[in-house]
């Protein structure tokens, strides 16, 4: 939640003048503010006995991040859309007795694999090494975001997968192939969550 910059410099000259925490929290209380927005002004400094008061490092945003999360992301999506594309016409192929029609699907998906999958190791491994060598760079808004987007996605394909393979069972529809098919999706949309969820993990304890 962004702080208000008449709160902020309010609770930064209380804290310069020695007022305590809980003295600035009622006044502020006393003056109409929620207890959220006293909780993020006062959140927003650290807990030092430091004069002046020291801010807390904050969430940036840039077009650089953008340009660069976006693209690493949309390319991650688009090659997971072809991976699972990919699988479920070499199960038709490997299963069905009419094999001719399902090459052309598989040779378009590679063609999108041969050229996103090394274009989103680049990105992604060179993001890395900027994040090891600079930490502050885990606290981009727009990474943080994309990330959760991409748990959100990754967590309704897996829910609305497994609805699928319920109603299949019930309904009498479940085979070998729609299992397979559905393994694949689950799979692809489980490794890019927990891969997304370590990653966020991983910057909040940096």
């Amino acid at each position: 939640m962004a702080v208000n910059k008449q709160l902020s410099r309010f609770v930064r000259d209380a804290l310069s003048a020695g007022k305590t925490r809980a003295e600035i929290a009622q006044a502020l209380n006393d003056g109409g503010w929620s207890r959220s927005e006293i909780a993020d002004a006062l959140d927003a400094w650290a807990e030092t006995v430091f004069a002046p008061p020291v801010p807390r490092p904050q969430a940036t945003v840039s077009a650089r991040d953008f340009f660069i999360y976006a693209l690493t992301f949309g390319v991650m999506i688009f090659g997971a859309v072809h991976v699972v594309q990919l699988f479920h016409a070499l199960i038709d192929f490997a299963l069905e007795e009419s094999r001719n029609r399902w090459s052309g699907g598989i040779r378009w998906s590679m063609a999108v694999l041969i050229v996103t999958t090394p274009v989103y190791l680049w990105l992604t491994v060179r993001e890395r090494r900027k994040l090891a060598e600079d930490p502050a760079l885990h606290r981009s808004a727009i990474r943080r975001w994309l990330m959760y987007v991409t748990l959100l996605l990754s967590a309704a394909v897996m829910l609305g997968d497994a609805v699928a393979v319920i109603y299949a069972f019930l309904s009498g529809d479940f085979t070998l192939q729609f299992f397979l098919k559905a393994l694949v999706v689950g799979g692809v949309a489980g490794l890019i969550f927990l891969f997304y969820l370590t990653d966020i993990r991983r910057g909040d304890a940096s």
